[in-house]
């Protein structure tokens, strides 16, 4: 499984250089590995979501890496001896530590994710029972039986992203079992691994970011949900983001909206944090052109790569939703908007429902307000040592505001009476996302004040 895995990771570096490369050798290089990887994710699963089979995207996709890996180490060209001298600084421990760090890390949950078979509920019945109709299918299309009364249980209708790379990772074994699949998780690490220490830094941020990232989520990395994963790349996506508003560096906002795409195929859930994200940078970023809406259209045309990443970002989304309403798929709340409304308004006013509803979310399934309290004491010791509060930081915290208010919303709205249900389900999981943005404004919080102490 371990050369399957690699191949693969190389495939999808491959369709990421075809997709995005740009001689711009601008940003830190495992940021650059990062975007590469994410973007042979969407690259991919745009494929899969044409409906052609795993045989026919694994062809076209092949030749497209390989033209991606040829472009890169044709501009890449050789080094002349400048570069070759700062490669070799490259060596040192700064470095090192990073990429032992990130072998490790991806060691460790290779082991653990593929020591144990699918075994959770949502695991078994929604993400790799659709990897399993998929590779028996051969494809991602209609005629794999999505439309089907008898597997409305397991919500056809979710995205197909980690679905659909199992499904080609089991296609390549040539043999399904509840191992092996879970395969995909591994790869969806990837790119976060190099994300997160492209932050490396000597510093107790540095080290509680890493903490919180990959040892703080338990089983929720290994056991199959996408709870964890999308969390992860939510996070990842606020720290490129603040690091780009204070750095200015390009390939910050590159990557940051990819992990947005990757994040809005994983779950519905993705969909409206990246709505709460755009809307926090557009709150509290419009000093930078780039997020001034009179300003989009004139990037769209000069920055290439910026509308490359852009549209991989937005088109598996679209592409499933268009495929879902050809099927006859959708979720139960998009069944009856009306209805839904109804349902929100009646239970907001019940007297009842919205402070059980704000408890159980904040204080019994989760440790958001223990989070909440950190986040502001940070601030208020920010503020008392006479310091400007990092935009990262303030889009982060804004995100998880509007990211939280969404989801009371959603679950104010949850059809057939049953909101006990819902949370105890999944009540605790879907606010992960909004503790670790709330975790990344600390981070930014606790980053400057380590660079004020000296």
């Amino acid at each position: 499984m371990f050369i399957v895995l690699s191949l693969f990771i190389f495939y999808l570096s491959g369709l990421g250089y075809f997709a995005i490369w740009s001689s711009r050798s601008e940003g830190r290089p495992l940021a650059q590995a990062g975007l590469a990887i994410g973007a042979g994710i969407l690259v991919n699963h745009c494929l899969m979501l044409t409906g052609q089979t795993i045989t026919r995207v694994f062809i076209v996709g092949l030749l497209l890496a390989l033209w991606g890996g040829v472009r890169f180490f044709v501009k890449a060209g050789p080094k002349r001896p400048a570069e070759a001298s700062d490669a070799r600084r490259r060596l040192d421990p700064a470095h090192i530590i990073p990429a032992f760090c990130i072998i490790s890390i991806l060691a460790i949950y290779y082991i653990q994710i593929l020591s144990e078979p699918v075994s959770q509920w949502d695991a078994r019945v929604i993400w790799f029972f659709h990897a399993r109709m998929i590779w028996a299918e051969g494809a991602l299309r209609q005629s794999a039986g999505w439309d089907h009364p008898s597997i409305g249980f397991s919500n056809p209708d979710y995205p197909k992203l980690v679905a659909a790379m199992a499904a080609q990772l089991a296609y390549l074994k040539g043999y399904w079992n509840e191992f092996l699949p879970k395969g995909s998780l591994v790869v969806m690490l990837v790119p976060l691994t190099f994300w997160v220490f492209s932050f490396y830094q000597k510093s107790l941020s540095f080290i509680l970011l890493v903490l919180t990232f990959f040892f703080s989520l338990g089983i929720l990395l290994w056991v199959g949900y996408m709870d964890g994963y999308l969390a992860l790349y939510s996070g990842v996506a606020l720290l490129l983001f603040g690091r780009h508003l204070s750095e200015r560096r390009d390939m910050d906002l590159y990557s940051g909206i990819c992990a947005l795409g990757i994040g809005a195929s994983l779950k519905y859930e993705g969909l409206l944090f990246g709505l709460c994200a755009i809307t926090a940078l557009l709150l509290i970023g419009p000093e930078h052109l780039e997020f001034r809406l009179s300003h989009f259209a004139k990037r769209l045309r000069k920055d290439s790569l910026f509308a490359k990443v852009l549209l991989l970002s937005i088109a598996p989304p679209l592409m499933w939703t268009i495929s879902k309403r050809v099927w006859g798929l959708q979720s139960d709340l998009a069944h009856d908007p009306l209805d839904g409304f109804s349902r929100l308004w009646g239970r907001l006013t019940d007297g009842v429902t919205p402070l059980y509803l704000l408890n159980y979310l904040t204080v019994r399934s989760t440790a958001m307000w223990m989070v909440t309290g950190l986040l502001m004491v940070t601030m208020i010791f920010s503020v008392h040592q006479g310091l400007k509060l990092h935009r990262g930081a303030l889009v982060a915290a804004t995100t998880a505001g509007l990211y939280f208010g969404g989801l009371y919303l959603v679950y104010l709205s949850t059809p057939h009476d049953i909101l006990d249900f819902y949370l105890g389900a999944a009540g605790t999981r879907t606010m992960i996302t909004a503790n670790m943005a709330l975790l990344v404004s600390v981070f930014f919080l606790l980053s400057n004040l380590e660079v004020h102490e000296g």
